[in-house]
């Protein structure tokens, strides 16, 4: 029977406090995401939350209220979306959440979830349609000079090229800056005549005889978000300043005259050689501690995700694929995390005696071959009492393998059976065979250490609930 997704989200919004009480909300893979004014009204309901239909797990973390759905998360903020209008529908206010009692940390994750959450959909078009172009290419379909292969190769170029449009404005909505003049920032960092100065009789590139350094910021990240975060301090600065006679004009010239020299000079270049140390970094654990790193992060992923530390993976993964053009630390990682879910919730699925607990621990399983762990992880895994740790351990395996032989990941994608094709480069198979034996390894490693611990009668909640943490939250 299909989900009424316009009732479960009235009994949201009625439990968390009401339309009222919601400062805004935005939605993930698999988790609505509440800003709320009032977090303890909705603490206050969160049993009875997690009973309703629909609803998998309620997480609060980092000052937010989540609420995991599972793959049809859109569907229910797509009605929450209508219950709440427009005007509850913006990004993250980091000026209003900072009235609130929150940490820096939870600041910190709050804009992360905030700037990449909205781009992933961008992301992932683009990152496929490049594996795409290039399986076609490799399997003699198309050639370079097929006008269908060069159409679509635009689409992933494109996605990555003009990154910098789409961070700012995602940015703008974190930081409230204004999101036009943010682009405008954007522009002025892609244009192509900073780079070409010289073909327009311009002997150097300076402001006021201080020398700016050529930078390509085509798929910049960093330089963007740290430009639209100085571009809102000084957006209100001027806007107070300038009487209102003048202001309309002034202020945004004034913002850019100021912001220029700063972004292009001083923002900019720092920006881009921390995304490079980043990317230089991931490259020297990935080439000197490949099996233990790419195994250590694979095991203890689902921790991070339960705790909500994985969110400064994104921009990383992000930085990392547009410096160096792959990443063999992050990605791999998750690849062996979901398959292990995976597993585990199959071999959850198979020793339940109850057919309703089969059928959901099968379903869960696909859900994480697929990329969205999350239901396996609070659905199966975690009240299995023994499914998480299993899952933790053919995640660690899984992961080592990967490390030893240096798998990579070439585009963003899922990291899951969905993202196999950018596995794919134009240096021959070998990866992809990696690949491959690497979902195969984790799924197994996890189902058989499931099975031998359910065996054992491993209780890893009961030990949790001893030490005072509830991973179950």
């Amino acid at each position: 029977m299909a989900k009424n997704y316009k009732v479960l989200a009235e009994e949201i919004i009625n439990l968390i406090g009401g339309k009222e009480n919601v400062e805004n909300v935005f939605h993930c893979a698999t988790r609505l995401r509440f800003n709320l004014k009032n977090l303890e009204k909705a603490r206050g309901n969160t049993e009875a939350i997690e009973k309703t239909e629909g609803v998998i797990q309620v997480i609060v973390q980092n000052s937010q209220y989540q609420i995991v759905i599972g793959p049809d998360v859109s569907k229910a903020f797509a009605e929450v979306r209508k219950i709440l209008g427009e005007n509850q529908m913006e990004s993250t206010n980091l000026e209003e959440s900072s009235k609130q009692d929150k940490t820096k940390s939870d600041k910190f994750f709050e804009a992360v979830s905030g700037i990449f959450t909205p781009i992933v959909p961008v992301l992932m078009a683009s990152g496929m349609m490049g594996a795409l172009v290039t399986i076609l290419k490799l399997t003699g379909v198309v050639t370079e000079t097929n006008p269908t292969y060069y159409l679509m190769n635009i689409v992933y170029e494109a996605g990555f090229y003009f990154l910098p449009f789409f961070i700012a404005f995602s940015s703008s909505r974190v930081f409230k800056a204004n999101p036009f003049l943010s682009m405008l920032l954007a522009g002025i960092m892609l244009h192509p005549n900073v780079l070409n100065f010289a073909d327009h009789g311009v002997e150097s590139l300076n402001f006021l005889s201080i020398a700016v350094p050529t930078i390509d910021y085509s798929r910049a990240v960093l330089p963007v978000i740290l430009g639209v975060w100085l571009l809102s301090y000084l957006e209100r600065l001027f806007n107070k300043f300038y009487p209102d006679i003048v202001r309309a004009f002034m202020a945004p010239l004034s913002v850019m005259l100021v912001i220029l020299p700063i972004q292009l000079i001083v923002i900019g270049p720092l920006g881009h050689y921390i995304a490079g140390f980043l990317g230089s970094g991931v490259v020297w654990l990935g080439d000197n501690l490949g099996f233990f790193a790419v195994g250590i992060l694979a095991f203890f992923t689902p921790l991070m995700i339960v705790t909500g530390t994985h969110s400064f993976a994104f921009p990383v993964i992000v930085a990392t694929l547009t410096s160096i053009g792959y990443d063999q630390l992050l990605m791999p990682s998750m690849l062996a995390e979901n398959l292990a879910m995976a597993g585990s919730a199959f071999a959850c699925a198979l020793i339940a005696k109850d057919k309703k607990k089969r059928s959901e621990g099968l379903s869960a399983s696909l859900t994480a071959a697929l990329g969205i762990s999350e239901p396996a992880m609070y659905g199966v895994n975690l009240p299995s009492k023994y499914g998480f740790i299993g899952a933790m351990l053919g995640g660690l395996v899984g992961g080592i393998f990967a490390g030893i032989f240096k798998f990579k990941m070439f585009m963003i994608a899922s990291s899951s059976i969905v993202g196999i094709p950018a596995m794919i480069n134009d240096e021959g198979i070998q990866n992809l065979i990696i690949g491959l034996l690497t979902i195969v390894i984790s799924f197994v490693a996890s189902a058989l250490f499931t099975w031998g611990l359910a065996k054992s009668s491993f209780d890893f909640n009961k030990i949790m609930k001893r030490r005072g943490k509830d991973y179950g939250m």
